[in-house]
């Protein structure tokens, strides 16, 4: 795989790698309400080395198969408003979808715009079978995001995941790239 990262270009979006000097900036957005408490894999606090860390880590993520992570960015003003990811597995050519947006900025559509742009590269260029993500049962905002983005309810899980000492219901989404084409 390719060292570079990609650059997505939606409408309103672009979703490009991540700076060190964004890092600030993006341990205070994703410590903003709710991003923690509603993600398996983001810690709480999300310091500034925590930040420095998955800015340092993206293109050798990319670069050995592991994931795709690009900084969400509003196209007229270049204002990071959250981050989109794919955690890839090569043994199964398919992608996890995850990511967040900054609190101030949600509720516009900018998590599905970039949920979608980063489904459609890893379908195209990354040529994976399927794209699947899950979210917690409370999720509400999540679970309408991969439907607006076309992932499929596949069930539940319950008691799934054990967050913040409460066994959590998981439900779980996906699209295989036939289905996607299909209606792309």
């Amino acid at each position: 795989m390719s060292a570079a990262l990609p650059s997505l270009s939606t409408p309103r979006l672009v979703l490009k790698a991540l700076q060190k000097h964004q890092a600030e900036t993006l341990s205070e957005l994703a410590n903003g309400p709710e991003i923690a408490d509603n993600t398996a894999a983001i810690p709480s606090p999300y310091t500034l080395e925590t930040a420095l860390t998955f800015i340092d880590g993206q293109e050798e993520n990319f670069r050995s198969g592991q994931s795709l992570a690009l900084g969400v960015h509003l196209r007229e003003s270049d204002e990071l408003i959250g981050v989109i990811s794919l955690r890839l597995s090569a043994a199964h050519r398919s992608g996890h979808l995850g990511g967040w947006t900054a609190a101030h900025r949600r509720n516009q559509g900018y998590a599905a715009e970039a949920a979608g742009a980063i489904m459609a590269f890893g379908f195209t260029e990354l040529m994976l079978h399927r794209v699947g993500s899950q979210c917690f049962a409370r999720n509400k905002g999540s679970a309408r995001v991969m439907e607006k983005i076309g992932l499929g309810y596949e069930g539940c899980m319950k008691g799934a995941f054990l967050k913040n000492g409460i066994h959590e219901d998981m439900l779980l989404y996906g699209l295989l790239r036939a289905d996607w084409q299909a209606v792309s």
